[in-house]
């Protein structure tokens, strides 16, 4: 059933490329980070990541529907142990990540893998029934969903020692602080900065690096920040900047798996 799904998905994909569906969106964003490379390389690109898009969006009733243990043994991290000794020891922890391969499965199989559920970040669907389906698919085995406004309660989960999981690419407004990005200054939200200082919860960085044909294999990378003491300016904006470097490596090694249709450059001249 999954490699069905995926196969359909990815000839979708290709199809809503040659139709133009924010085509010229994508080459463009391409065009910004990679000015050095072909027109022919960043074509092949472009087809790449809208044949990823559609498996992500045909995989969701996989997602929705599959034994637990199909989900869980489709996620791979390659360095476990590693994470959950971290964890263990720390004051709850950030898990971050970006659009890329299958973000959804990566929230799903990353709390069956680790064993502890987790707070997933999300902000409001506009179609009420997009939003009833994501959050019965995203909480059949335990992940909670947090408002990204309600500071309140994600400050809270955090001191009590529970796992966050934020998608940290999604495009923010043109007042927030801007950060090296594929050679662009470009405004980054600053909130996972901010938890990470206010509370000395660790960053880790999950990145899928490769398509398998159960899932995904994927690593943690962690984000250091224990030179920065507290949550001033500087060191919000520093911190920032790394975990977006971290981003644009997992994006350079696997570009074709990020999801290059959105305008994450808009505010950007």
């Amino acid at each position: 059933m999954l490699w069905l799904l995926s196969w359909v998905g990815s000839v979708l994909g290709r199809l809503a490329f040659y139709l133009n569906i924010r085509s010229r969106v994508t080459l463009e964003n391409l065009r910004r980070a990679y000015p050095d490379r072909s027109s022919r390389w960043r074509r092949r690109i472009a087809v790449r990541s809208y044949a990823n898009l559609g498996r992500v969006f045909f995989e969701f009733p996989y997602l929705r529907w599959a034994p637990k243990g199909r989900i869980r043994n489709g996620l791979e991290i390659v360095n476990l142990e590693e994470v959950q000794s971290t964890i263990a020891g720390a004051n709850g922890a950030i898990l971050l990540s970006g659009h890329l391969g299958n973000w959804e499965w990566l929230a799903l199989g990353c709390g069956l893998r680790l064993g502890v559920p987790l707070d997933v970040i999300i902000k409001n669907q506009r179609s009420k029934f997009a939003e009833r389906f994501l959050v019965r698919m995203r909480t059949r085995f335990g992940n909670a969903m947090l408002d990204a406004g309600n500071v309140r309660a994600i400050f809270r989960a955090l001191r009590s020692r529970e796992l966050l999981a934020i998608l940290g690419d999604q495009a923010a407004t043109a007042e927030d602080v801007r950060v090296p990005f594929f050679g662009s200054d470009v405004p980054t939200f600053e909130g996972t900065a901010r938890l990470a200082l206010a509370t000395r919860a660790p960053i880790l960085f999950l990145q899928p690096f490769e398509r398998t044909r159960r899932g995904y294999r994927s690593r943690f990378i962690p984000v250091p920040f224990d030179d920065l003491a507290d949550a001033r300016p500087e060191h919000v904006k520093e911190l920032t900047a790394r975990h977006t470097a971290v981003l644009e490596r997992a994006i350079r090694e696997r570009p074709e798996l990020w999801l290059w249709q959105h305008r994450r450059w808009k505010y950007v001249p």
